[in-house]
């Protein structure tokens, strides 16, 4: 195979952002190509005016550019068969259509909406079916007729002649040889009446213009092939070998949807998911290399994608296996790129904010602080949140304020003996000589010996005061890097509730 031009496409309608399905079939597509040395097409499918939305087409380009995604030939950078936007392809489809029409493959239909709406309910009455076929009332017109109809400026179709009692063959990759009997399909419409192409017409020409070899596409298009293999026919082209990837479902087996966790791309990089974390997921819905192996680099899916390996089962979306494996790749990637995403992540969030910045965020502090946290971030928002506090004062909720509601004496007097034992530690000009986490530590459970207590209540009491909630960063670990005068203020804050 690798001997062949091997040419794939991905053609998106501009109708919303780029979710996990489109996302996924993009990257089949792409990882394709590149196992092949083939050409990876961008296309862009925009001509259903109803739902068509401009500005989702930059939306879509720049969430594949993030997930590293990127194309041989496409709007934005042209190529053999340009143009890649099908509502500047119409006179192409026009060209197509005429020559369909010439060699009595195609011809031109009159019938208005409303009469074609007569013809279903009498049909229908009579003959009690849903499935109704086009009585063909248009096919047998004289060429008079149609000059006349033409000229008087009545609106028109162009519908495909379908041969009668012919098996449509073809043969899918994952769904192997399938074969339709044309009785089960009507003289189909390719061109609509405001000379627009249908679907099944613009994709069917735009993949034999742009010599595609391989359609690479969701389940859903299963049932259109055999109209596009029709179209194939008629023009005496070759057919592309075709791949349907199989449905993703939730993980309760219904219709993927946001409350199974799936939501656009773009919304995964604002929830701060790393690029690799996506790609890899993206590669296991649908396909598996084995039954045991779950991370894969980027070269190592390149390198082992099949598209035999491709499974017909439908794939189940599992958003905990996704944060499980974005995880994974944050704790593997070096702590200098994670800082400068959180930073960048941190200042835009600081900007919203009105509370008060004790100290500026910088690169080199994150880098600091990644160490203590690592372990437990899943995204990047999440790490933003466990970092903030570093550089806010804290809030104290009701809940923390009451915290030792019942043990108040007791809590203020392990408080006081924390400020007492810290404000002996050096000058606070030289903290980062002396006010260690080590040293720190050491120095806190002498005060757990001195008041015959368990140390698991002085750093509870130090958590609260110092972090405004039960949980956070190590705590010696944290104080260090407050530092020895915001650590204080802190604690003499939370002392005055007490």
């Amino acid at each position: 195979m690798k001997n062949e031009n091997i040419r794939v496409r991905f053609a998106p309608s501009p109708t919303g952002f780029l979710h996990i399905g489109s996302a996924r079939t993009a990257f089949f597509n792409w990882l394709f190509a590149k196992k092949m040395n083939g050409v990876f097409v961008l296309r862009i499918e925009d001509t259903d005016i109803g739902r068509h939305m401009e500005d989702t087409i930059d939306l879509i380009m720049d969430s594949l550019k993030w997930l590293g995604i990127t194309w041989d030939e496409g709007p934005d950078i042209g190529g053999t068969f340009t143009p890649y936007r099908q509502s500047l392809r119409k006179e192409i489809y026009n060209q197509y259509a005429q020559k369909l029409i010439a060699e009595k493959k195609a011809y031109r239909c009159f019938c208005s909406p409303e009469k074609l709406e007569e013809k279903r309910k009498a049909s229908t009455k009579d003959k009690g079916s849903n499935f109704l076929k086009y009585d063909r009332e248009c096919l047998n017109l004289t060429d008079e007729n149609i000059a006349n109809n033409l000229k008087n400026g009545i609106n028109h179709t162009i519908r495909l002649l379908v041969p009668d009692n012919k098996e449509i063959n073809f043969t899918d990759i994952v769904y192997g040889k399938i074969s339709v009997s044309s009785k089960n399909i009507e003289d189909f419409i390719i061109i609509r009446s405001n000379g627009l192409p249908t679907y099944n017409f613009s994709v069917a020409i735009d993949d034999i213009q742009m010599k595609i070899t391989h359609v690479i596409r969701g389940e859903d298009h299963l049932s259109n092939t055999p109209k596009q293999v029709l179209i194939y026919d008629a023009l005496n082209s070759g057919l592309p070998r075709f791949v349907h990837l199989p449905m993703i479902l939730g993980n309760d087996g219904q219709k993927l949807s946001k409350r199974h966790g799936s939501i656009s791309i773009e919304a995964y990089r604002d929830e701060g998911f790393l690029p690799e974390a996506i790609q890899n997921y993206l590669a296991l819905l649908g396909w598996a290399y084995d039954e045991k192996t779950t991370i894969f680099s980027l070269e190592e899916l390149v390198a082992k994608f099949n598209l035999e390996d491709i499974n017909k089962k439908p794939a189940k979306f599992d958003y905990e296996k996704l944060l499980w494996l974005n995880s994974s790749y944050i704790r593997n990637t070096d702590d200098k790129i994670l800082s400068q995403l959180i930073y960048e992540k941190l200042v835009k969030s600081a900007s919203q904010k009105n509370t008060e910045i004790i100290s500026e965020i910088s690169v080199a502090k994150i880098e600091r602080i990644i160490p203590l946290i690592k372990e437990r971030m899943k995204t990047i928002s999440e790490a933003c949140k466990l970092i903030l506090p570093f550089f806010y004062k804290v809030q104290y909720t009701g809940e923390t304020i009451n915290f030792f509601e019942n043990e108040k004496s007791k809590a203020a007097n392990i408080l006081s003996n924390i400020i007492n034992v810290l404000e002996d530690f050096g000058d606070s000009q030289t903290t980062s000589l002396t006010f260690k986490s080590s040293l720190i530590e050491s120095e806190l459970k002498k005060i757990a010996d001195k008041l015959e207590i368990n140390f698991r209540k002085v750093a509870e009491v130090a958590r609260i005061a110092l972090w405004g909630e039960k949980v956070s960063p190590p705590l010696f670990g944290t104080m260090e890097i407050l530092g020895k005068t915001e650590t204080l203020n802190r604690l003499k804050d939370y002392s005055r509730y007490l």
